[in-house]
């Protein structure tokens, strides 16, 4: 599969559906702020995508983040992928809230009311506060309510300065593949388990062989993966254990690997049979 660097989530997707959502604190549309809220233009014609990614797991879903950097008072487009780890599908429904706090400054929260479509939300925030920040994401619908926390992140006094943030170093050779096409797939991950002999192990679904070598595909970004050469030993109960090629925090794909896969490699099924056909983010 060919490996691809995407534009920054779509800005002009996402900025068109703005404009049929209800924000709480964009009442007049994304680039109509009220006489209260400050705004700064400067900029506009140079603006270069400095999107920025996060993945996050609670102990029900994941959510994917993209935000562009965060400037006081400039439009930050953030657009969040929410999936249900229990079946690996978009979570209906709901609205997000962000929120940055801390840093000696008042909270300031940008809320939407409706989803994009199933699973997918997007949210325009503008600070109006520059400096260290916490950053989080509340989600809550009729079925779910669940909030991440996200860390610390920078809010820029002004456009030139945001400019020297450091850009988003994707993996070499990284195999990419949209959220929405993981969903249509199916695709799961999940962090290696650790039996009673200490070791770390995966299902046999997650392996896959080429040229006699055992590989696995390890989550880099929400739609980044990288291949992974691993050793393995035994196998027990459909679980093998591998010696070396991944860590106990990492995510691993454990199902729907056929979708990252170049036509030269066998599929994951025919690895599974060959062994034995006998979710600091925690899920």
């Amino acid at each position: 599969m060919q490996t691809h660097l995407i534009a920054p989530f779509l800005l002009l997707f996402v900025l068109t559906s703005c404009g049929g959502t209800d924000h709480d604190n964009h009442e007049s549309g994304p680039h109509d702020h009220g006489d209260d809220i400050e705004h700064d233009h400067s900029g506009d014609d140079q603006h270069v995508d400095r999107s920025l990614h996060i993945v996050h797991f609670s102990d029900n879903n994941e959510l994917f983040l993209q935000y562009e950097t965060l400037v006081a008072k400039r439009d930050s487009v953030f657009l969040a992928h929410l999936t249900d780890l229990t079946n690996y599908t978009p979570i209906p429904g709901g609205f997000i809230t962000i929120t940055l706090s801390g840093g000696g400054f008042p909270d300031e929260t940008f809320s939407g009311k409706r989803p994009v479509r199933d699973g997918i939300h997007i949210e325009v925030a503008l600070p109006q506060y520059a400096g260290q920040r916490q950053l989080s994401l509340h989600f809550e619908s009729t079925t779910t309510t669940t909030s991440h926390n996200l860390g610390r992140v920078t809010v820029y006094p002004d456009y030139a300065t945001s400019k020297n943030s450091a850009e988003r170093i994707i993996p070499e050779n990284a195999i990419y593949l949209e959220k929405e096409a993981q969903w249509q797939a199916g695709l799961a991950v999940q962090m290696p388990i650790i039996n009673k002999q200490h070791q770390l192990t995966l299902p046999t679904s997650a392996i896959y062989q080429n040229n006699s070598e055992n590989f696995i595909h390890v989550l880099k970004g929400g739609e980044f993966f990288e291949q992974r050469k691993i050793t393995i030993s035994n196998t027990d109960h459909g679980k093998v254990a591998i010696l070396s090629g991944v860590t106990a925090k990492e995510y691993v794909v454990i199902k729907g690997n056929h979708t990252l896969l170049p036509g030269i490699q066998s599929a994951p099924s025919e690895m599974a049979h060959t062994i034995d056909e006998t979710s600091d983010h925690h899920h």
